[in-house]
């Protein structure tokens, strides 16, 4: 195969951690992107049939309840407004978790809602139970779908006790607690960048 030589751990990782963006899960009118969530749930299949464990970081709560309540997105972004974004997380969570838990359960997945806040990962006896509900929750066979409980936590802009600013960092640490040895990141940019790659002096790095 043409497999890179970085890349060739990952063939055997047994459990992998796959987080997808708003992007993927929504079209740009704020709507399900079903044959996209539909092919990635038979692509979780996939892998499960492979005998490996996966956990699945799904952003797109907030877009899909801003949606759901017609909201404008100009709103919903304004950090003054964030009772208005933890409500879109809100609804917008029960669109998403629904919308999963049907297609799983069409293919013979079961899955569990795992919502995390800032908070999980600076207590002790928190971040313990996560990882020990992570692991009870691979042992079972069941595909945990994780996402930051953004109805109480608002917005990252007003969070003061900050140990991850979206979703990308929430799954590293995810993979880090669930000694997970596969992370995959599916997004719509192009590569990783030094920065927001619609900043200026954003630089890929290769």
């Amino acid at each position: 195969n043409n497999v890179l030589p970085e890349r060739m751990p990952l063939l055997n990782a047994r459990r992998c951690v796959i987080k997808v963006g708003t992007a993927v899960v929504s079209n740009p009118d704020g709507t399900l992107a079903l044959s996209r969530m539909g092919a990635l749930v038979e692509q979780l299949l996939g892998l499960k049939k492979q005998g490996r464990q996966v956990l699945l970081v799904s952003s797109g709560a907030v877009g899909l309840g801003r949606q759901r309540l017609g909201l404008a997105k100009d709103v919903v972004a304004n950090t003054a407004n964030v009772i208005d974004r933890q409500a879109c997380a809100a609804t917008g969570q029960g669109v998403l978790m629904s919308t999963y838990d049907m297609m799983m359960q069409r293919m013979g997945i079961t899955c569990a809602q795992v919502l995390i806040t800032q908070g999980d990962f600076l207590s002790r006896t928190r971040y313990t139970n996560l990882t020990e509900t992570l692991e009870r929750l691979a042992a079972l066979s069941v595909v945990p779908i994780i996402n930051e409980n953004d109805v109480v936590t608002g917005c990252n802009q007003l969070d003061v006790q900050q140990v991850f600013s979206d979703n990308d960092k929430l799954s590293a640490l995810v993979a880090a607690g669930a000694d997970a040895d596969g992370l995959a990141l599916l997004t719509d940019v192009d590569a990783v960048f030094t920065k927001p790659p619609d900043q200026p002096g954003a630089e890929r790095i290769k």
